[in-house]
């Protein structure tokens, strides 16, 4: 039996509204003719879709665009297959991930996307790609390399799980995830797909991935969130409140899903203990997580975005157990108690007050929401960050913090594409499509920058991974769309800004210190950085910490507290150069810089 639903928008607020609307209305008749149900709604979605960008400043005469999409320039042609056919099934909606990684240890960013195709076994099956850096270009070493597993696939986390010195890769996937092992060598890396053998090859609807250290015993453990309990047979025809058909509320599958915690026993193999540590106790719609220290205690805790579910906050009791302490500390809700359609995920010290604050991405018709951390408690400051100016009539899913111009004070990208065909943003043919969002944090307000900005595109935007991929000391953009092009925006900053990037390494691969806290004092201000590379949506970035210094002309001081809660401090250090800090030598090495 094939059960029709009202797919309201995907947000019951805003479905209360227009049916209220339609109440008040009634039949009163006026010079249109008479009020219908579908008038009255089509009045208000149409008073939602503004005429121009809310609060968006008018670039100066003449200049040119902060981002520049490079992608076809430098040899990537990718175009995401969503598997879009006509039967708004709720998988098509979600992907793809991506990351900036570097394969083959050469210092430079190369790129992988996840690839999409048909779903619950049917083809043609998108395969992943993967394309190195090579300066000036791109080149594709897919097939060469082995890393091109078929999709559909979703989310990807990079990072050397087993400390041999190569960066490996985590691929969630409708099914059975994959892990990638990197075998090498750097010049011509190559990859097998280990998950089966290694212990991580779950079946489900894999969004999230995040490798962290949770038990402080020196390896990468791995949390992969779960989205819907999705399956062809839970699949409902479901419009929109005006008769469109479209795709369906998460809620409408009833089907919230349970996390995975793997723990790295060092051997090439994970135990999955989400019984044991107690992740397994609650169920959501998981897409993005993020896995930072949030009550300075010195253990990693993780955050996961739900989807129309309560978000959690996975506190680390420090004895390989977790508590979910979400609405305990306030962050499972935003401020009027409603849990919020959370997609993607980007953690920082907005506030610089030195600890590590929350953006959470968030559906149409509501404020993005921005969660300030004081000791471990949250308190949302979403209006007050001016969210309520221009973020309404935006889905988003992917969301970079990072300093676009070097001036020291933080910037952010929000990757846009709607669920629903009632989409106020809507720009060209794709219903599904909106600009980005780019906004600059000025006084403590996040201010919309988008015009002249050139990030806006006609896509229907997913994933963001933010890194340096061309080494030139700004941060860069890799952005995917689905059913769309991967873009690669390069920064075009040309402020002559101050910059510091800090490689930290740990273990005996030499591998990044996902989790270690970075703080640099120039000019008498101190910027804090967390080397947390999974967050964003469904995307790993550039595991090094970049900071942008202003006019600052040395650095006072670099302070490192690693994972395992020893620092590492160096001082009176030239601006503009990319310094390595290794957690084996106290002291660390420069690189060299520009």
């Amino acid at each position: 039996m094939v059960v029709v639903r009202m797919c309201l928008l995907r947000v019951l607020p805003v479905a209360i509204l227009v049916l209220v609307a339609i109440k008040v209305s009634g039949s009163v008749s006026g010079s249109g003719g008479a009020e219908t149900p579908r008038r009255v709604a089509e009045r208000f979605l149409a008073a939602a879709r503004p005429d121009t960008p809310p609060t968006a400043d008018q670039p100066a005469p003449g200049a040119a665009p902060l981002f520049a999409d490079v992608a076809a320039q430098v040899g990537i042609h990718f175009v995401h297959d969503n598997a879009a056919r006509g039967e708004f099934r709720l998988p098509e909606e979600m992907g793809p991930g991506a990351a900036f990684v570097d394969i083959d240890g050469d210092g430079d960013l190369d790129i992988f996307v996840a690839g999409g195709g048909g779903l619950a076994g049917e083809g043609p099956r998108q395969t992943c790609r993967l394309y190195r850096n090579d300066g000036d270009v791109f080149t594709d070493i897919t097939d060469a390399s082995g890393a091109g597993i078929a999709g559909p696939a979703y989310g990807v986390a990079c990072a050397d799980y087993d400390d041999d010195g190569d960066i490996d890769i985590m691929v969630t996937r409708l099914g059975a995830d994959a892990l990638l092992r990197n075998d090498g060598p750097p010049e011509a890396p190559t990859f097998v797909d280990v998950a089966r053998e290694a212990g991580v090859d779950a079946l489900g609807f894999g969004a999230g991935a995040v490798f962290f250290d949770y038990d402080r015993d020196g390896r990468l453990d791995l949390y992969v969130t779960r989205y819907v309990n999705w399956s062809a047979s839970r699949e409902t025809v479901c419009y929109t409140i005006l008769g469109v058909r479209d795709y369906c509320n998460p809620r409408s599958y009833n089907a919230p899903s349970t996390d995975r915690l793997y723990r790295n026993l060092g051997n090439g193999r994970f135990e999955d203990v989400s019984d044991r540590a107690g992740i397994s106790a609650r169920r959501g719609n998981g897409l993005a997580a993020a896995a930072i220290d949030f009550d300075d205690d010195g253990w990693m805790d993780i955050y996961v975005a739900n989807d129309q579910t309560p978000a959690f906050l996975w506190h680390n009791r420090g004895d390989g157990t977790f508590e979910e302490v979400a609405a305990l500390v306030g962050c499972a809700y935003d401020q009027r108690g409603v849990a919020i359609a959370g997609m993607g995920v980007a953690t920082a010290d907005l506030d610089d007050d030195g600890d590590v604050d929350l953006l959470v991405t968030n559906i149409h018709h509501q404020t993005h929401l921005v969660l300030f951390n004081d000791g471990g408690v949250f308190e949302d400051r979403s209006l007050a960050m001016g969210l309520g100016r221009w973020s309404i009539p935006a889905t988003t899913f992917g969301v970079a913090v990072f300093d676009q111009d070097n001036d020291g004070a933080l910037d952010a990208f929000f990757a846009n594409g709607d669920v629903n065909v009632d989409n106020a943003l809507r720009v060209g043919p794709n219903p599904y499509a909106q600009p980005d969002h780019f906004a600059r944090l000025i006084d403590g307000t996040l201010v919309d920058r988008t015009a002249g900005s050139g990030v806006a595109f006609e896509d229907v935007g997913r994933g963001v991974a933010c890194g340096d991929y061309d080494n030139d000391g700004d941060l860069d953009l890799l952005v995917t769309n689905n059913g769309g092009p991967l873009r690669l925006l390069r920064n075009g900053n040309d402020s002559g800004h101050s910059w510091l990037v800090v490689q930290t390494r740990t273990g005996s691969g030499g591998r990044a210190a996902i989790g270690a806290a970075v703080t640099v004092t120039a000019d008498g201000r101190a910027y804090t950085r967390w080397i947390s590379p999974h967050q964003s949506y469904l995307s790993s970035g550039d595991p090094r910490a970049h900071f942008g210094l202003g006019t600052a002309s040395r650095v006072q001081r670099i302070e490192i507290r690693w994972p395992d809660g020893s620092r590492t401090v160096r001082t009176d250090l030239p601006v503009n150069q990319r310094v390595v800090l290794d957690a084996r030598n106290a002291r660390g090495a420069p690189d060299g810089g520009d």
